[in-house]
């Protein structure tokens, strides 16, 4: 849903830290801001403090499962 967002209000740069596998839409499940069908396509700038991001992803979502 962010990633699609982000390609219908033409975002210059997508940053990001950690991937989603299950259910990312840059690169992981789906590639939404690189998909040729759309007329736009941001930047993507990913891993950037990776080890943090994740480790607060899953401290988020660990608490409540």
């Amino acid at each position: 849903m962010c990633a699609g967002a982000a390609v219908l209000a033409r975002v210059e740069r997508v940053v990001f830290g950690a991937w989603d596998a299950k259910a990312g839409a840059v690169g992981s499940l789906w590639d939404v801001v690189r998909d040729r069908r759309l007329n736009h396509r941001p930047e993507v700038v990913s891993g950037v403090l990776a080890d943090e991001a994740a480790g607060l992803v899953e401290g988020f979502f660990g608490g409540r499962r």
